[in-house]
């Protein structure tokens, strides 16, 4: 009898989590997100609206979210957890910024570059508004038959934070509904 087995290395460990209070994170983004204003970043087409079209704000920061930055403390210390990095190194949110996708609207594959972790709450969604996807990180896989279209599909509910390294390529599907989907994203590094 011939005995087999596969071994799955160098996976790509992607967290989702629900928040602990959705309402108390919820009231406190309310507050924010009145004062935003989306436009569209002009470079890449009609494809998605954003609270700052240069990434060079911080919404958490600017508007002093303070129970969301909590939140992502318990997120960040879970998902270190999670992947036996047992001591939390500090950290600093250095970008965080809205997304806004209505009808037709979509995120082109994208990465986060060379921050330690990228992640992002969901605000706002209906479910049927575009999926997160993300894209395997091992580009040769494209010249196999058999791992070619390698995507992991995401549907990430109201008040579910998802972290990721952000080098890991991943993108938006088109919103096909009427409906308005709104998510928070944010870049993370660890001192060093």
């Amino acid at each position: 009898m011939i005995t087999s087995d596969i071994l799955n290395s160098f996976s790509v460990p992607i967290y989702c989590g629900g928040v602990s209070d959705f309402d108390l994170i919820q009231n406190e983004l309310d507050t924010c997100i009145r004062k935003v204003d989306f436009s569209m970043n002009d470079k890449w087409g009609s494809t998605h609206y954003l609270s700052d079209t240069s990434f060079n704000s911080n919404i958490i920061e600017d508007f002093n979210l303070e129970y969301f930055s909590k939140e992502i403390g318990i997120h960040v210390e879970e998902y270190c957890n999670k992947l036996d990095f047992n001591h939390v190194p500090n950290y600093k949110i250095i970008s965080s910024w809205f997304a806004l996708f209505r009808k037709g609207n979509y995120a082109h594959i994208h990465n986060h570059g060379d921050s330690d972790i990228a992640g992002v709450y969901y605000y706002k969604r209906s479910g049927n508004d575009g999926n997160l996807f993300f894209c395997t990180p091992n580009k040769a896989a494209d010249t196999s038959v058999l791992f070619m279209n390698n995507r992991l599909v995401t549907n990430p509910k109201e008040g579910e934070i998802v972290l990721f390294p952000g080098f890991l390529d991943h993108g938006v599907q088109t919103n096909d509904s009427d409906d308005e989907r709104v998510s928070l994203s944010f870049n993370i590094y660890f001192d060093r």
